[in-house]
């Protein structure tokens, strides 16, 4: 029998911190490591800061942490493989006194030869870790079904696979240039349809969730069809017996912003709208949803607000 006073007190919280249930999560909050981010570029630079940035999402329940090492704004440029690993190593030195033990890590790569370098370096040091691969390219190739293959049935992984129109990972940054006219809920019912035989085939399609990626490969238009169509999309897939968690991120794009023509602080209104757009979602019931969101406050409030909006309707459907 070990005593508790004979562990090591990191050793020992380390022991009591589990990892909650994937079907727990319902946020995604983004720490992005970019000198170029368009919503936060070089905001995390100061270590101070993104130490306790980073302790208030660990201590913040239901979160998984989404770290990127790469901009994939359309008007940066792709880095390289090395870039993007000696990025992840810096931060890597300035936070391994932090305990990540016992979170869901997501990975905001395409690279994927990079991910599983920056898995091994968590799993080596924390654990009771669960990961996620966000991968915004959208592309199933041979490199995604050979990674995916090493991870069938592992229980504490999970991939975000997108709807774009980009023909290969290595055109990512360039998703702007392949945009659509077809009708963007019937698009991306079929991107999703066609993906999901694919994962089937191959037996991943119990460790995939689904990305819309509003911003990616669309019009202004097209993100307001997608987003105000969203419920249509997902009773359609369950139609097709599809039923997927999905991962909504909407948080600070531009979209947002450009649909604010007579605020006098598109930004600070931006991230309001972005609230009452997640509390609608709440409302509908759709299923597991994972909200992307650079303040997970965001999700915080939109939740409290959905819950009342609920009691309250069933108030009045009891009344009446």
């Amino acid at each position: 029998m070990i005593l508790l006073s004979q562990w090591p007190l990191v050793d020992l919280i380390q022991s009591l911190r589990k990892l909650c249930s994937f079907n727990d999560l319902n946020t995604l909050g983004v720490i992005n490591l970019t000198p170029n981010s368009f919503s936060d570029g070089n905001k995390y630079s100061e270590t101070h800061y993104l130490k306790s940035s980073l302790q208030h999402f660990i201590n913040t329940p239901n979160l998984a942490i989404d770290l990127g090492f790469e901009s994939t704004a359309p008007m940066n440029s792709a880095i390289t493989l090395l870039e993007e690993k000696k990025r992840f190593d810096h931060f890597y030195e300035q936070v391994k006194d932090i305990d990540f033990s016992g979170k869901w890590i997501s990975f905001d790569t395409y690279k994927l030869e990079n991910y599983l370098y920056f898995e091994n370096k968590f799993k080596a040091r924390w654990e009771n870790l669960g990961f996620i691969l966000n991968d915004v390219s959208g592309v199933i190739d041979d490199e995604f079904l050979n990674f995916l293959k090493g991870k069938r049935n592992q229980e504490d992984f999970f991939a975000i696979y997108a709807h774009t129109h980009i023909p290969e990972r290595a055109f990512t940054l360039k998703h702007m240039d392949y945009l659509n006219d077809d009708n963007i809920l019937t698009n991306v019912k079929e991107h999703f349809v066609k993906a999901e035989k694919v994962f089937k085939v191959h037996g991943f399609e119990r460790q995939i969730l689904f990305d819309p990626c509003f911003g990616f490969s669309k019009s202004y238009e097209q993100n307001w069809e997608l987003l105000n169509g969203f419920a249509q999309l997902v009773d359609r897939l369950k139609e097709d017996g599809i039923v997927k968690p999905w991962l909504i991120g909407i948080s600070k794009k531009s979209f947002l912003r450009k649909s604010l023509t007579r605020s006098l602080d598109p930004y600070g209104d931006s991230e309001n709208l972005h609230e009452k757009i997640l509390q609608e979602l709440m409302i509908k019931n759709l299923g597991h949803l994972l909200f992307r969101v650079h303040d997970p406050k965001i999700v915080e409030k939109a939740t409290r607000a959905a819950k009342l909006a609920k009691a309250s309707l069933k108030n009045l459907q009891t009344i009446s």
